[in-house]
């Protein structure tokens, strides 16, 4: 569903199960659709970023070059701001605070995996609850750095896991 769309950018609504390019499975992705959201210019958009496969949520695409260069600059100079809400099992140590532990990617025959480890690279994810319900929270997460599975992670580590996350 596009969102909005002008002569710089689209943004649509990914739904959850949907991953956003191509990955060795070799299912549908997001990237497979793009020439359909061409809206008659010569070529179709590219991600700006990304969001994860399992993860709905607003996804930024560039309608050309230039703009998609523009949009890379807006999100490695973190000018963008990124709002994420999830339903939690438990709940964080308080009503509102910072998760920042380090993150650590590690690579093995079976696939990947993220881990918290002082090792890592530093991740930093600002949360607040919303609501809660016996056993669950609703958080707000704002992060402030972009880490794979960055906030999957911080609230498994943090007594909290994203109800149904794997």
């Amino acid at each position: 569903r596009v969102l909005h769309r002008d002569g710089l950018i689209l943004v649509i609504d990914k739904p959850a199960g949907l991953a956003v390019h191509a990955g060795p499975s070799g299912s549908a992705n997001l990237e497979e659709c793009f020439d359909a959201l061409s809206f008659g210019l010569p070529r179709p958009p590219a991600l700006a970023h990304r969001l994860d496969a399992d993860t709905a949520g607003v996804l930024v695409l560039g309608r050309h070059p230039k703009a998609l260069a523009k949009l890379g600059r807006l999100f490695q100079a973190r000018e963008t701001k990124k709002v994420y809400w999830a339903v939690v099992e438990g709940a964080p140590p308080a009503g509102e605070g910072v998760f920042d532990q380090k993150l650590l990617k590690l690579n093995t025959k079976s696939g990947w995996s993220v881990k918290v480890s002082d090792k890592g690279q530093t991740a930093i994810t600002h949360y607040r609850v919303l609501g809660s319900a016996p056993g669950k929270s609703w958080l707000e997460l704002r992060p402030e750095t972009g880490r794979t599975h960055q906030l999957r992670v911080h609230c498994a580590a943090a007594g909290c896991p994203i109800v149904a996350d794997r």
